[in-house]
């Protein structure tokens, strides 16, 4: 590689590719993600495939979720490109519907493994965004740094959009000159940005849940993994009320809501037994008051997602309280968050399963799945056996704990009766009677001796009992 990277135009790219690999037939190209989506290279590779000029070889495109428009998986384009999606909405989701996509499923803590050495998707190429410090000529990985380094490590050209809309983050983001072979400066587009969360306007469903495992799960010098959405919104909105102190961070997605916790001191990373100091992730989204917050900043340090989600790095840092949602859970403890059926698929599995394997022990902590009891449509998130075909980010095996707005179901050490005796306790009333019935009806749910069906709550529930009030 050269020592400082070249400079070229965007619609210099794809010649640069067509010529570097001129002899073969197929290439695989990683993309950087999420709110570091390299739009204008994705859009400027598109042009070139549709042209059919210059040449290129049959494009593999392997990613985590993409922000914006994916213009090369529109129809008819699949006999020269392909995308292989390891986290997708939007357009990658939808042509994954339609058979014009492929989901390749992986966790995050394994992402290093599908693309290393030598497997079968090792890049040739790697298309990214970056942040220039200009006093040290170093640069930055800025918002998404998952596995880029070792996508870098092995691509043979690394193209990078250099992008002053991303802030300049710490830690493991951070790349030296000679990483990059081709700088992209015109027509970059900035990164992605997203509304913070309202911790005023969320709903008594999503209060309910925040206060529930607020009151039974966190306490002083925890360290915490939480998603983005309103349900993680509304842990973080009662922990902001309750005087908990020192808390930690480690988790794959860093957003607006742990930022909070951190600029109003509840998050300080003291109590933390590796990465003391400072809050870890391996993704960094939400609004520009976040990316203005985390610019140049150490108390908030990138590492691999190899690393934030590994098991050894979790049980470290217990107690560890992690808190992710899912699409559904049956009765049996089985948890899937990819797919809504066989026929739908939705995102993928992210790093829910590296959470809750690595928390497979009461004593490193509690992986708590949170979701509303109901979809929008009035539909139960709990059934009473998963859609078969649908993979799993949780086998009844694994010992989670299930938090609706009804109250909490901790799956762990109960038998198999027991757990669906638990997870129908806290069902939608529209629901629970009829799952009751079920779990007490069956021979499979095999019951405790003396057991009656209005006995409240069994094993493992505590029912909710604040003061919410749900609306009609």
């Amino acid at each position: 590689m050269n020592s400082e990277p070249q400079t070229i135009r965007l619609d210099q790219m794809a010649g640069i590719l067509s010529e570097r690999f001129k002899s073969r037939e197929e290439i695989t190209c990683y993309v950087g993600s999420n709110a570091a989506t390299p739009t204008a290279l994705l859009e400027a590779l598109t042009e070139a495939i549709k042209a059919r000029s210059p040449r290129l070889p049959f494009l593999k495109m392997v990613h985590l979720l993409l922000q914006g428009p994916v213009p090369y998986v529109e129809k008819g384009l699949q006999d020269r490109v392909m995308t292989y999606s390891i986290f997708s909405g939007g357009d990658v989701r939808r042509a994954a519907n339609d058979g014009r996509a492929y989901y390749l499923p992986c966790t995050l803590a394994n992402l290093d493994s599908l693309i290393g050495k030598g497997r079968s998707y090792e890049p040739d190429v790697v298309l990214m965004k970056v942040r220039k410090n200009e006093f040290t000529g170093e640069y930055s990985l800025g918002l998404s740094v998952e596995a880029m380094h070792t996508a870098i490590d092995h691509a043979q050209v690394v193209i990078a959009e250099l992008d002053t809309s991303m802030p300049f983050t710490q830690g493991q983001s951070v790349v030296d000159a000679r990483s990059i072979d081709y700088l992209i400066e015109d027509g970059v587009k900035p990164v992605y940005d997203f509304a913070p969360p309202d911790f005023e306007n969320l709903s008594p469903e999503e209060m309910r849940i925040g206060e529930l495992i607020t009151e039974h799960f966190i306490e002083n010098g925890i360290t915490l993994q939480v998603g983005i959405g309103k349900i993680p919104d509304a842990v973080v909105g009662t922990i902001r009320k309750t005087g908990y102190r020192d808390l930690g961070v480690q988790t794959e997605l860093y957003g607006d809501g742990l930022m909070v916790l951190q600029q109003e001191g509840i998050v300080t990373n003291r109590k933390k037994k590796v990465n003391m100091g400072y809050s870890t992730t391996s993704l960094i989204m939400g609004s520009t008051a976040l990316y203005d917050y985390v610019h140049m900043r150490t108390g908030v340090q990138m590492r691999p997602s190899a690393y934030t989600n590994a098991a050894e790095t979790v049980r470290k840092n217990s107690p560890f309280i992690s808190v992710n949602t899912a699409i559904g859970v049956d009765l049996l403890g089985n948890v899937w968050a990819d797919f809504i059926d066989p026929r739908r698929y939705y995102s993928g599995v992210g790093g829910q399963p590296d959470f809750i394997r690595a928390l497979n022990d009461r004593a490193y902590g509690a992986p708590i799945i949170a979701m509303q009891s109901i979809t929008k449509k009035g539909e139960s998130k709990i059934t009473k056996m998963h859609p078969p075909g649908v993979s799993l980010t949780a086998s009844g095996y694994d010992g989670v704990v299930i938090v609706t707005e009804y109250g909490i179901a901790d799956l762990r050490e109960l038998t198999s009766g027991e757990k669906a005796l638990a997870i129908a306790s806290i069902a939608h009333p529209k629901y629970r009677e009829d799952f009751l019935r079920h779990v007490y009806e069956d021979p499979l749910f095999t019951k405790i001796i003396g057991f009656y069906l209005d006995d409240k709550p069994p094993r493992g529930v505590r029912m909710y009992a604040g003061s919410i009030k749900l609306t009609a």
